[in-house]
């Protein structure tokens, strides 16, 4: 942008595409637009923004998630990033809704800011093991909901195998067994929590 006066900036983030806002000194919103979220859109925000030394701070909103790429993108730059924290819906303005624009002028604002998140180094080689940990306790966790529901609409010669034990012996008695009845529809129906319990 023109001009020598400081500015700050905020982005609102979306997987496909940015929403930046870009205050004056004194908190007039001087631009506001779309980018999208790609190399081509990170090289048109920044200079949208203005160089590095003119803009006193951008915060922006996911930095961990869909901001991730513009975050780096604008800190390997040298502009000094801030995470922005998103209110809960409860702390939002009664009769408020969710709003791009409104959302990354905030961020411009520098409301509810905190120090981006280390995404290197041991902390970042944790984080990737508990999400992977969260990710397979979902899973499984989904699996075994699936694999009762199947069971609870079976025939009931297997109603009656598992419909009385645990789901984590149902799991692991399905996990070693397969079963050829000669039924297609029961053999489908074994095959599937078969797969369920081996997930």
């Amino acid at each position: 942008m023109e001009g020598t006066s400081v500015v700050y900036a905020g982005i609102d983030t979306h997987k496909e595409a940015y929403v930046l806002c870009v205050l004056g000194a004194l908190g007039r919103l001087v631009y506001e637009g779309g980018f999208a979220a790609d190399g081509a859109g990170y090289r048109s925000l920044a200079h949208t923004i203005s160089d590095a030394g003119r803009c006193a701070l951008v915060g922006i909103e996911g930095t961990a998630l869909y901001g991730a790429g513009i975050c780096s993108y604008l800190r390997e730059r040298g502009y000094t990033v801030m995470e922005i924290l998103r209110p809960k819906r409860d702390k939002r303005r009664r009769g408020s809704s969710k709003n791009d624009a409104i959302d990354a002028e905030h961020s411009g604002g520098a409301r509810h800011l905190c120090p981006l998140k280390s995404r290197d180094g041991w902390s970042e080689a944790v984080r990737a093991l508990l999400d992977l940990r969260e990710l397979c306790v979902r899973t499984s966790t989904a699996a075994s909901s699936a694999a009762k529901s199947l069971d609870n609409i079976a025939p009931e010669p297997i109603r009656s195998k598992y419909g009385k034990i645990s789901v984590s012996a149902m799991m692991k008695s399905l996990a070693k067994k397969r079963f050829a009845t000669g039924s297609a529809v029961t053999d489908a129906l074994h095959t599937s929590l078969h797969v369920l319990a081996k997930t």
